[in-house]
């Protein structure tokens, strides 16, 4: 029990990472920090040193694109945006990291469960990288394509699954999918339509990781059964 509500504890934190970051993009305030380090960034303490940080910014392809022209106090505004992004993924580190050992310590995990969380853990550090990258690459972040072979690709299981007698349950989940990966794709156009405004943007990004949630349910519902498993159905079989 506790486990688990550790590990919801953890998705909501993804979650609300995601979202969180995508208002800072939305803001303009994505590439506002320079420098990326997987140790940490100590923030300007003085107007020096802001002085500092803003001249750094604007050799960046953002400042020069997007936002130039704009104030110290403008350029604060953006950066403590980031600021907040930065340090709310890397407290996920501690969140994670902390109680997973503890549970190890403790026996309530087992191996194989133990090996998939280390994994994610490996997942979530990499993810600096990504930072790393998004810093150097600038403002380029298209996804269109994906986004039309996703809704394909869910479209054509819908399609596939009417013809196929499975648990209604099930159906009801692919079709619940369906629509929402329809609305992921609606949220996208109304966003760029409406120039992005920051209300439907979160919108999307919430859209997007609550579409994961559910292939992910569903995956999770179609995999193929165990070998144990069958094993014990085939004996319930013979013994009624």
């Amino acid at each position: 029990m506790a486990v688990g509500v550790w590990l919801f504890g953890c998705a909501s934190w993804v979650f609300s990472l995601v979202v969180l970051g995508g208002i800072t993009r939305l803001t303009r305030s994505g590439l506002s920090m320079t420098d990326w380090k997987f140790t940490g960034e100590i923030p300007p303490m003085s107007d020096e040193a802001w002085l500092v940080e803003f001249e750094k910014y604007k050799q960046s392809p953002e400042y020069m694109r997007v936002n130039k022209g704009m104030s110290l106090e403008d350029f604060k505004f953006i950066y403590w945006m980031e600021y907040a992004h930065r340090m709310w993924g890397r407290a996920l580190g501690f969140v994670f990291a902390g109680p997973f050992a503890y549970f190890i310590a403790k026996g309530y995990v087992t191996r194989q469960l133990g090996l998939r969380l280390s994994a994610l853990f490996a997942l979530g550090g990499a993810q600096g990288l990504i930072g790393w990258w998004m810093v150097k690459s600038g403002l380029e972040l298209n996804h269109r394509i994906l986004a039309t072979a996703t809704l394909l690709s869910v479209g054509g299981l819908w399609l596939a699954a009417r013809k196929i007698d499975m648990h209604p349950a099930v159906k009801s989940l692919i079709g619940t999918t369906l629509g929402m990966a329809s609305l992921q794709v609606t949220l996208g156009i109304s966003t760029l339509l409406m120039y992005v405004p920051t209300s439907l943007g979160s919108a999307h990004q919430a859209g997007a990781l609550t579409l994961l949630a559910l292939m992910i349910l569903l995956t999770h519902t179609l995999r193929r059964p165990s070998p144990a498993l069958l094993k014990s159905l085939a004996t319930a079989v013979k013994s009624t």
